[in-house]
């Protein structure tokens, strides 16, 4: 006969089941996305640009975050491997194809970003990103440090940091930490010390770039694009 759970049995396993969801839900690439769209709106208001200029930006966006899987799906063909196989496990080869993609995508957006001068605030969130892929894919190979932390700690933080409302957002890395742990796929120092890499680098770029002074808005002559 089986034994009815109590409410104790029942909240551990809606715990543990919302702990395993909680990585796909906010995968790097939805805590990225939704940093930079939330970005990208906030800045275009800012500006009080056309609704054309926002699509056309959307646009941009959203190609450019395709490119950022155009590594993983090259090496799907080379190999011969689905997406299951290739993306399986905690290796640093994973993320290399990860990392090296979204270097790829930021290298896009910031080339049109600048080209046409659709904003600073945007532009300059790109390179924090960019500051912090950098020695995470270079550290990767030798301690295993949290992605998923790094990624999501980043452009949240930058967010935070251009509009202290956006603060509750600061929620999905802090959980993150803890939940790499209760899944264990990270150690306690490879999790913090993603947040700790991922926040440093975010500072140190946002007050380089955004605490100087300098003058945020958008060129002149490419305002209305």
């Amino acid at each position: 006969m089986t034994t009815p759970l109590t409410v104790t049995d029942s909240l551990i396993r809606m715990f543990d089941a919302l702990m395993r969801a909680y990585p796909y839900v906010f995968h790097p690439a939805t805590t990225l996305g939704l940093g930079l769209l939330v970005l990208l709106y906030y800045e275009w208001r800012r500006q009080s640009a056309s609704r054309t200029a926002l699509w056309r930006r959307l646009g941009v966006l959203l190609g450019s975050g395709s490119i950022a899987f155009s590594p993983t799906v090259v090496y799907m063909i080379v190999t011969g491997n689905g997406l299951r196989a290739t993306t399986k496990g905690n290796v640093w080869q994973v993320d290399w194809l990860v990392g090296g993609g979204i270097l790829l995508a930021m290298a896009a957006l910031w080339t049109v970003w600048t080209r046409f001068g659709w904003g600073a605030l945007f532009s300059n969130g790109l390179e924090a990103v960019t500051a912090a892929m950098v020695p995470y894919l270079l550290l990767s190979p030798f301690w295993n440090v949290s992605g998923h932390v790094i990624i999501a700690v980043v452009p949240l933080l930058y967010l935070t940091l251009v509009d202290a409302t956006f603060w509750p957002l600061l929620a999905i890395p802090v959980v993150m930490v803890p939940n790499r742990i209760y899944l264990d796929a990270h150690t306690w120092p490879q999790a913090l010390g993603a947040f700790v890499l991922g926040a440093a680098l975010t500072l140190v770029v946002y007050r380089h770039r955004n605490g100087d002074g300098q003058d945020l808005t958008p060129e002149r002559r490419f305002s209305g694009l």
